[in-house]
């Protein structure tokens, strides 16, 4: 039997709210979860189950939008449209860009628009999945039912990013990005950093970088060491000691990204730790822009070996680079790992 669509929104709503569930709720939910999922002796009903991951994925399409404006919104211009719709922007004619490079499913297309103002934007279906243990969500239901929600959310973000590196990668390349805004190499210093950061700054305001915390870490602490030091202000050395993510870098505002463990022991992770983006703090037009059509939908099915419940979620977004100059690269290739 499956329930009222908008009444069971109304209950994960406020389940996910963690200031206002009340007892109430938290029994409801308990309740759902057991209809859904049953003690383990029988299979889920497949329609109750395909309804329960429709409303799992459409609550995280809204908790994961404040999440990637956060991250994404540094990197690109987020666009929302509806499935099926068109877009065209515009480039601006401030920079040189001569090509686009746009992420096309698995792979990278080089799109030309030499002498254009403006160009389409080619969606594109990207899809990521997961699986998790129904009978988790029976006994310990509100924890495990904001942590799947969460798990979803996050999911989309780091779908985003592994995209945008695509395209950066392909760039760095073809030397669409210029070679004054790359710096790789092994036991990079601060000095290093700060020639990309002394770059972007060029296009005026204070660059934004963005990396996992190991390397923000990485950099953050040479802030500290001798010929530094005394540039820091009492406020940013307590940042430095307390905080888990420092945010101020030299000329930089620093932004970690979500980064979490894919394994069990605890050796690898979604986007490489030691890659990280810096972007122009007062340019117009971002660097990428991200067409996002519709929201994330999914495909369930139990797998027969162990039980668990498999997701695989899709979602339609044109994700392209514009204007390579306007973005930095710094990899570092010996001292931050895991």
């Amino acid at each position: 039997m499956l329930y009222d669509d908008q009444k069971i929104k109304g209950l994960f709503s406020r389940v996910l709210d963690t200031k206002n569930t009340s007892n109430d709720d938290a029994e409801d939910i308990k309740a759902y979860c057991s209809k859904v999922f049953g003690d383990g002796s029988k299979t889920p009903d497949p329609s109750m189950l395909h309804q329960f991951n429709n409303l799992i994925v459409e609550e995280a399409d809204k908790i994961v939008k404040p999440k990637a404006t956060k991250v994404l919104d540094l990197l690109a211009a987020f666009v929302p449209r509806n499935r099926g719709d068109i877009y065209q922007y515009n480039i601006s004619k401030e920079h040189k860009a001569k090509v686009v490079w746009a992420a096309l499913g698995t792979g990278v297309d080089l799109i030309r628009v030499d002498g254009k103002k403006s160009k389409v934007a080619t969606p594109a279906s990207f899809q990521t999945g997961f699986s998790y243990e129904p009978l988790d969500l029976v006994n310990d239901s509100i924890e495990n039912f904001r942590k799947l929600v969460d798990d979803v959310g996050e999911a989309k973000i780091r779908l985003y990013m592994q995209q945008v590196s695509k395209l950066m990668q392909a760039a760095i390349s073809a030397g669409d990005i210029p070679a004054a805004n790359v710096k790789t190499g092994s036991n990079l210093g601060l000095a290093d950093y700060n020639k990309v950061a002394s770059t972007l700054q060029r296009y005026g305001g204070r660059p934004v970088f963005v990396a996992d915390t190991l390397l923000i870490d990485y950099f953050a602490q040479q802030a500290t060491g001798a010929g530094y030091k005394d540039l820091l202000t009492d406020d940013l050395r307590t940042e430095l000691r307390t905080a888990l993510n420092p945010t101020s870098i030299g000329r930089t505002t620093a932004v970690n990204l979500v980064n979490p463990f894919t394994d069990e022991t605890n050796s690898k992770v979604e986007i490489p730790v030691n890659e990280g983006y810096m972007m122009a703090g007062a340019v117009n037009q971002k660097p990428f822009i991200i067409v996002e059509y519709g929201g994330m939908r999914q495909y369930t099915e139990q797998d027969p070996s162990d039980e668990r419940i498999k997701l695989k979620i899709t979602q339609e977004a044109a994700i392209e680079l514009l204007y390579g100059e306007a973005i930095g690269y710094i990899k570092e290739d010996a001292a931050v790992n895991l």
